[in-house]
Formats: C-alpha cells, sequence, structure tokens
C-alpha cells in the first residue's frame, strides 16, 4: 500500500463515524476547467489529498479534545481552593512553622514520579511492538488522569467535610480570621493526587496528539491543546457561578459565601467528583468509537499535486 493510500484509509473510517465528512473529497478532486495549473494556484478550491484527509484526522479528534477540558476545570481549584483551605489551618509541625510552598513541592515531586512510574509501568505490561505502545498507552493515560481527577476531588470533599466539622464545634464559622485547629497536612492527599492528574494527563495528552496528528498539524495541535485546558482553567469561574446560583436557587443559600467558614466547598468538590466521573465515562464511549492511525505519521510523505489526477477517491472506491 503506498503512502498516500494509507493517509486515504484511515481518513476514511473516520468518516465512516463522521460521514457528513465526505464532503471535504470534493476539495481534492481536479475539475475539467479551468486549467490544472490554474487549480492549483487557488488554494481555496483544489486541495492536495494529504491536507483533505488531515483535516479529516482534525475533525475527528475533536470530541476527544472536548474531554479535556474538564481535567482543567479540577487542575484550577489547585491554584485556588486548595491554596485557601491550607492557609485557615494550622502551619506548624511542633514549633516548626511550615510555609504554603511546601505544598507546591509536593505538588511537582508528584507530578513528575505518577508520570514516571505510570510510563515505567505500560512499558513493562505492553512489551510486544513500540506500535502497540503507542496505540494503547496515551489513551490509557488519559483515562488514568481522569480517575485522578475524580480521586482528587473526593479526597478534597472529605478533608473539607472534616474542616468544617472542626469549624463548627470551635464555634468559628464567624472569626474567618482564627486558625482552624487542624494540622495542614491534612491537605496533603489532595495535592499529591491533583500532581498525579497533571502529570499523567500531560504526557500522555502530548503523545496521542503526536501520534495521532498528521504532520502539517503536529505544531498547531499543540497550541490546540494548551488551549483546551486554558478553556477548562477558565471554566473553573464558570462552574463556581454556575454551581453557586444552582445552590441558592434550591436551598435559598449559596455554597460560596464572603469566608471560607460559612461556605460549602465540599459539597461544590462532591459535585466536582461526579462531573468528573461522568467525563471520564464519555472520554471512554468517544476513545472507544474513535478510530486510531497504526502507520507510524512521521514516515508519511505528502503527494504532489499530479498525483491527484486520477482522482484517488473515486478510485479506491
Amino acid at each position: 500500500m503506498s503512502q498516500t493510500h494509507l493517509w486515504v484509509t484511515f481518513a476514511s473510517s473516520c468518516s465512516l463515524v463522521f460521514p457528513t465528512l465526505l464532503c471535504l473529497d470534493k476539495a481534492a478532486i481536479i475539475l475539467r476547467e479551468p486549467e490544472l495549473e490554474q487549480q492549483a494556484k487557488n488554494r481555496w478550491r483544489l486541495c492536495k489529498v494529504t491536507e483533505v484527509e488531515a483535516t479529516k484526522i482534525a475533525i475527528c479528534m475533536i470530541p476527544l479534545w472536548m474531554t479535556f477540558i474538564f481535567c482543567g476545570v479540577v487542575s484550577a481549584i489547585g491554584d485556588t481552593y486548595f491554596l485557601e483551605q491550607a492557609k485557615s489551618l494550622n502551619p506548624k509541625v511542633g514549633r516548626i512553622k511550615v510555609p504554603l510552598i511546601i505544598f507546591l513541592w509536593f505538588y511537582d515531586q508528584a507530578r513528575t514520579q505518577f508520570s514516571k512510574y505510570f510510563v515505567q509501568m505500560a512499558a513493562k505490561f505492553i512489551r510486544s511492538s513500540r506500535a502497540s505502545y503507542r496505540r494503547y498507552v496515551p489513551p490509557t493515560g488519559v483515562a488514568v488522569g481522569m480517575v485522578f481527577a475524580t480521586l482528587c476531588c473526593i479526597t478534597a470533599a472529605l478533608i473539607e467535610s472534616r474542616r468544617l466539622g472542626i469549624v463548627k464545634r470551635n464555634g468559628l464559622i464567624d472569626k474567618p480570621d482564627a486558625r482552624v485547629p487542624m494540622t495542614m497536612f491534612w491537605l496533603l492527599p489532595q495535592f499529591l493526587l491533583l500532581g498525579g492528574l497533571d502529570g499523567i494527563r500531560e504526557w500522555s495528552v502530548s503523545y496521542l496528539v503526536i501520534d495521532q496528528a498528521p504532520v502539517a498539524m503536529i505544531k498547531y495541535f499543540g497550541y490546540f491543546i494548551s488551549s483546551v485546558f486554558g478553556i477548562g482553567m477558565m471554566g473553573s469561574a464558570l462552574s463556581v457561578h454556575v454551581v453557586g446560583k444552582i445552590s441558592q436557587a434550591k436551598s435559598g443559600i449559596s455554597w460560596f459565601q464572603s469566608t471560607m467558614n460559612k461556605s460549602r466547598l465540599d459539597k461544590y468538590y462532591w459535585v466536582l467528583a461526579a462531573l468528573s466521573a461522568a467525563n471520564l465515562l464519555v472520554y471512554i464511549v468517544v476513545a472507544s468509537f474513535y478510530s486510531y492511525k497504526d502507520a507510524i505519521i512521521e514516515e508519511l510523505v505528502e503527494p504532489e499535486y499530479e498525483e491527484t489526477e486520477m482522482n484517488l477517491f473515486q478510485h479506491d472506491l
């Protein structure tokens, strides 16, 4: 099978999932009039076969990208509410006052180590070939990252419930500046899980995109993925607004008040946990229907315009 046929075969599998993408084939069909040279100069009228197929691949990957957004929503709470919780707790170990930056160190260590051990474990389980490794490990890593997101939110909800219980027992609800008699290291598990989420997710998504993206679009796909996670970060603020409005409409009191002690972040974390679990299920369904490219994309070479004169689409059919 020629290199051009590899492109067509893979992209045609995407067309089976998205039948409407077949209309894009018209962009590579050479017309009788005007002359071929004039058609080649008009980039909006005549495209290379590989350009059309690359566009199909990009469109097929959009549903996968959409499932990445919620990972950004969960990642954003680490720099906001997690640190706000830590500020209200006891920072001392004995007589030594520990700075909050220690959590960022644990986060970075978890981010590095979790991704490292995931790659090593995956390499041990999949030893058949490099192609199998590239085919299964990155998509699995994305799912594992989403599991970490769910566990992180569940852990954060349980610990916040404990913190609010101590606040009530000690009469600190109306004393936002008072230290809660609870060590801030109770928050360590959720920071570690957050680091695992970001580490495994970043590695897996990067390799998934590199492996599946057309050569001409790889550098742009990196920007697209950064934008997707950026949307998730901004979506965190939107989620707070929406959940606050819904909670106020249901109970008459918003879960987000002027102080941490009056707020119900534990309930917000439970909502994020449920949405993370639902997002994981959606990702599994989307990833199951996605047609993965088996060929190594770096080895493919784009054909010249002359190769389209035989109308490859109709020839393959």
